[in-house]
């Protein structure tokens, strides 16, 4: 969003409320011109959709193709005052299911983890005569159950013989979906995959319920895996996922992100871990899909915190504070110098390294935000396809270096010999806004591009959180994880 006029009020979501302004239902790739007709009155214009006709300031605007509220300031509004606004299509939610971790996997064996845990050599068991014996998983978002693999442990006589899959829309009342009887086990550990007939509708809670063995007691089963398709290469009791599909700034695009939770209580690990890929296989997990970015992760906490999303059409940026740490990631496209018809893909997965354990209380070199990062938390897709991680600093035991062998990210990579501590605030006290420029000075010399919508800045007289105003926008700034030197600081454009 820009805007250009005498006055000094804003543009907010249709509520009135902090947020910018939103598509409607008929959204689609396309620029707006709101024009001020007077100090109360601005008229609305798409490029596609022509006239929408007539916003009034401390009104809500309402569209099939856009919504938003202009309040006014301390200074009117003249005639002539415009706002430029952009909207493109919304992001498509391809996959999301998974557990959150072990809670999660539930039911009434003795030792219900060795059902999960992909070996042979352990299993779960209960007793027949405290038969049904059930076993179950709640997911994070719905999937469809098309097949169930059972194991068994070192007896086929205590192996199920009966058993059926039910599931559930709030895991307290569940319905029958198939059941299965009679069946035998041709040797010891073996075992079977069980095809659902039908189609049964997607949910979060599915169990099977074990009603009988093959004679023994007590009945063993040492596998239970859900699967959506047979062909895949992972199983709905794995670790929580999602992908979701960005449309471009122009609704063409097909940029596709996932993420990967990762939860380890004992070390207070909580991590979304991130991945980027240019094509989507729905039988593949995110660690297999073709050529993809490799894990960059964003550590969080299991708790309340502060966030801030930054979302358009091609990339989204995340900032949370966890603490007094600031941690955040860059998803999606950048600002490539070349031409679409040189380079295709400008995807950047970026966070604050490439281990899925990471905690926010790290404080080695290598724990870095993307605008300046550490081993290895920046990965870049250049114009030949191929992944290239950029690095500034690096951790050599307690030291900190800058990094001689990897593409940088500048200014911030002028740190090496203390030269961004120069970059101080303007003449007139503002912040300064310079463009994250992204570059590998080795072979292959590349000058790559900028990110999309976030600026090097000062941290001279400007705390995280501060507001930037300009040009018609606001910025936030916000510092490098832990650190609060004034050269440690970026700006993100909050449209």
């Amino acid at each position: 969003m820009l805007y250009a006029g005498a006055g000094n009020g804003a543009l907010t979501g249709a509520d009135g409320a902090a947020g910018g302004y939103r598509g409607g239902t008929g959204l689609i790739a396309e620029a707006f011109t709101l024009t001020a007709l007077d100090a109360q009155r601005f008229q609305v214009v798409g490029a596609l959709a022509g006239d929408l006709g007539v916003a009034t300031v401390g009104q809500p605007f309402e569209h099939d193709r856009l919504r938003f509220r202009i309040n006014a300031g301390s200074t009117a509004f003249a005639a002539g005052d415009r706002f430029t606004l952009n909207t493109s299509p919304p992001w498509t939610l391809v996959r999301r299911w998974g557990v959150r971790n072990s809670n999660f996997r539930t039911g009434n064996f003795t030792n219900l983890s060795a059902l999960f845990d992909n070996s042979m050599d352990t299993w779960g068991t209960r007793a027949v005569a405290d038969l049904p014996a059930i076993a179950g998983i709640e997911m994070i978002g719905p999937a469809a159950i098309r097949a169930i693999t059972i194991g068994i442990g070192d007896s086929g006589a205590r192996g199920a013989a009966a058993f059926e899959l039910q599931r559930s829309d709030d895991g307290a009342a569940w319905s029958p979906v198939q059941a299965w009887s009679g069946v035998r086990w041709p040797s010891a550990r073996a075992r079977q995959t069980f095809l659902v007939a039908g189609n049964p509708p997607a949910t979060r809670f599915w169990r099977v319920v074990f009603s009988a063995a093959n004679g023994a007691t007590p009945l063993d089963c040492n596998d239970l895996s859900f699967h959506t398709d047979v062909n895949a290469d992972f199983e709905l009791e794995d670790r929580g996922q999602w992908v979701v599909k960005a449309p471009g700034l122009d609704g063409r695009q097909s940029i596709f992100i996932g993420a990967e939770l990762f939860e380890d209580p004992a070390r207070a690990a909580y991590n979304l871990n991130w991945y980027g890929f240019r094509s989507y296989n729905p039988l593949l997990s995110l660690r297999t899909q073709v050529n993809n970015s490799g894990l960059r992760h964003l550590p969080l906490r299991n708790g309340p915190f502060a966030y801030w999303l930054a979302i358009n059409g091609q990339r989204v940026v995340i900032v949370a504070r966890i603490g007094t740490v600031y941690v955040s990631a860059y998803l999606g496209f950048a600002t490539a110098y070349e031409p679409p018809s040189l380079h295709e893909y400008p995807l950047i997965i970026g966070a604050c390294g490439s281990t899925e354990n990471g905690t926010p209380d790290a404080t080695d070199a290598n724990f870095r935000n993307f605008f300046d990062p550490g081993r290895f938390g920046l990965a870049v897709n250049y114009p030949d396809n191929v992944w290239r991680l950029h690095c500034n600093r690096y951790a050599s035991s307690s030291n900190d270096y800058g990094d001689p062998d990897y593409p940088k990210v500048y200014p911030s990579a002028m740190s090496t010999n203390g030269d961004r501590a120069y970059l101080r605030d303007n003449l007139d006290g503002s912040s300064p806004l310079f463009p994250l420029i992204l570059g590998a000075a080795a072979q292959p010399r590349h000058g790559w591009g900028e990110f999309d919508g976030c600026a090097w800045t000062t941290g001279f007289s400007t705390a995280s959180e501060s507001r930037i105003e300009r040009e018609g926008a606001t910025w936030l700034a916000f510092q490098n994880t832990f650190r609060i030197s004034p050269d440690n600081y970026f700006a993100l454009k909050m449209d």
